[in-house]
């Protein structure tokens, strides 16, 4: 449109005939190319430029927080868009393009519908492999040589795999662009278009996970035009984002990519991170059979879902809920038949406690209250049945809901509700004035022990530095209100930190500013990760912002971890001792000898 509007100003814009006769003779073309050129530099004027191995790329000048000036390019194309055949197929590396992209605009977000509140219409596209770059600086040509490069942070969002995006909106960067750190976000594919799986090579799975390992791969070639350094990458994810980050640790896709990793609530051992086998192909057909597709043969299935709206295939969603919309997540990670290009081949946990896993440093934590993802829609939503019903028919329901269905023998459920009932309420019943009983189970269950199980595990093969956190902080926001509808306090929610590191509490509340002590726990957050992202230690001096040292845990039995509550930033030992025994004595976690029994129960 500005080069319309310029060519028309000069007289060189009537008919595209009279331009080409225009173009015939020598001096009105180099006339027309100065006009273009001018076009340009008034469409870009003043804008960073990079150029990357597919082309050069026009970005936007931000500021941090603090006001400190970075620079910004979004929208970058890292795939070819996954249209067509390329549906449910493994991403293809972005092509190259002639001459200056615009990278000012978030690209569109993947197809999705966030149940998890109350989301009723089915949102994006399936173009959206895209991603954002955030750099305090771009080294010119003259600098490359001798330019000190930033740490790198590739973020990997969290939604249990069905729902988010890497975009500004929720992961903006003017927190952490407060420290010298390149920041990258995107988007990858979700639930079934991200992550069905027919279990044999028609379609094995986790498409979306390698989505994130071309993210990757994107960084390792490119992040260098950013000035960024390739030798420093740290991954880190919250949720399905911090249980992604574990995968990558153990996919050979992904090996030897990045250096450092934080999963925030949530690893690969979470009942929700993995579907176990047979389950996968089940909710395959499923999808298939609502979707009027053959489920004879995978390749007759993957061939019908190929011709259906990608809204239509996500607005399948609902038919996998049992109880409430629990189970919470249908399509996650798979193991797949090995072959090459294969993302994951073995159980997580079998992975994991063989040492099969990269010794690199590692960060995680938790929240107090990860409950909260799920109760309170449980108090608030269909005027309180639904915990009604959990408390009358908890033997049926907690398999679902906490998610051991299809990991503890069904011989053993009823056993295994009923000690779950007897420790966290006694005698009391499931309701009102047992909120955070409850909390604590679902925390206990979906998030907190198995986030502690995965570090006791890796602590046994590995030697790398190993950090815990336990994140109590109540700010003057929730995301329980999300989740819930409610402003009732029900504790430091799940997702709760990711308002210290990015300011999605600017979109999601806004009519709630951050307080002075909200302020102070942003420098305290995006210090931490900073810093272990720039030199693998959390803490590597004592300052007036950290006025303690993380230290790194040991063994299992000197479980060391670092609490960050309103006026507490100490070092405590023994983590929730009661709690994690009592999982502990619980047969929960399916044990690769009984994965063929489960899979002939489903």
């Amino acid at each position: 449109m500005v080069i319309t509007k310029l060519l028309e100003g000069l007289g060189l814009y009537s008919t595209p005939s009279r331009i080409l006769k225009m173009i015939r003779h020598r001096g009105n073309l180099s006339l027309l190319s100065c006009v273009v050129f001018f076009a340009f530099s008034a469409v870009h004027a003043g804008a960073p430029i990079v150029r990357t191995r597919n082309g050069t790329l026009a970005g936007l000048m931000m500021q941090t927080r603090q006001g400190k000036d970075f620079v910004g390019f979004r929208g970058i194309p890292y795939a070819i868009p996954p249209l067509g055949e390329l549906r449910f197929q493994p991403p293809k590396p972005a092509a190259a393009w002639d001459g200056v992209r615009s990278a000012k605009d978030d690209a569109e977000i993947c197809v999705q519908r966030n149940y998890l509140t109350n989301q009723e219409e089915v949102v994006g596209v399936e173009d959206c492999l895209y991603l954002n770059v955030y750099t305090p600086k771009v080294p010119s040509d003259e600098e490359a040589a001798t330019f000190h490069r930033f740490p790198v942070m590739i973020w990997f969002h969290g939604g249990g795999w069905f729902t988010g995006a890497g975009h500004s909106f929720f992961y903006g960067p003017k927190f952490l662009l407060d420290h010298d750190v390149v920041l990258v976000t995107g988007n990858y594919r979700l639930g079934s278009l991200g992550f069905l799986s027919t279990e044999d090579m028609e379609c094995p799975g986790n498409v979306g996970m390698k989505d994130q390992v071309q993210i990757i791969r994107w960084v390792h070639e490119n992040i260098v035009f950013f000035g960024g350094d390739p030798n420093r990458v740290t991954i880190f994810g919250e949720s399905a984002g911090g249980a992604s980050v574990h995968y990558h640790m153990i996919s050979p896709l992904s090996q030897g990519l990045f250096h450092r990793g934080i999963a925030e609530s949530g690893t690969a051992y979470c009942p929700w991170a993995f579907i176990r086998p047979g389950l996968a192909k089940k909710n395959a057909n499923i999808m298939g059979e609502h979707l009027n597709c053959p489920t004879e043969s995978s390749k007759e299935l993957i061939a019908c879902l190929r011709t259906k709206k990608a809204t239509d295939i996500i607005d399948t969603d609902r038919v996998f809920r049992i109880f409430s919309y629990d189970p919470i997540v249908s399509f996650a990670p798979v193991i797949e038949p090995n072959h090459p290009g294969a993302f994951l081949t073995e159980d997580p946990i079998i992975s994991t406690k063989h040492g099969r896993i990269a010794d690199i440093p590692w960060m995680l934590g938790v929240t107090s209250e990860e409950g909260t993802l799920r109760v309170p829609a449980l108090h608030n939503w269909d005027n309180g049945e639904q915990v009604k019903k959990l408390n009358k028919e908890y033997k049926k329901i907690m398999p679902i809901t906490l998610m051991y269905e299809n990991t503890c023998p069904k011989s053993i459920q009823n056993d295994v509700s009923s000690k779950i009932r007897e420790f966290y309420f006694g005698d009391r019943a499931i309701d009102i004035s047992t909120t955070f009983q409850t909390i604590d189970m679902y925390s206990d269950s979906l998030f907190i022990h198995p986030v502690y199980k995965s570090v006791r595990d890796y602590l046994d093969t590995q030697s790398s530095p190993i950090y815990f956190y336990y994140f109590t902080y109540k700010g003057t926001s929730s995301y329980s209100k999300l989740f819930g509808g409610s402003t009732t306090d029900y504790g430091v929610s799940h997702a709760d930190e990711l308002q210290y590191l990015f300011p999605v509490g600017e979109q999601l509340f806004p009519d709630v500013p951050l307080s002075k002590e909200d302020h102070r726990i942003i420098d305290v957050m995006t210090s931490l990760w900073f810093n272990f992202a720039n030199s693998e230690n959390p803490t590597p001096k004592i300052t007036k912002t950290i006025p303690a040292k993380w230290n790194s845990v040991k063994t299992s039995n000197d479980f060391k971890y670092l609490y960050i509550a309103k006026s507490k930033f100490v070092m405590k030992k023994g983590f929730l001792p009661e709690r994690m025994k009592f999982w502990d004595s619980l047969p929960v976690y399916a044990d690769p000898k009984m994965k063929q029994k489960v899979k002939e129960e489903l």
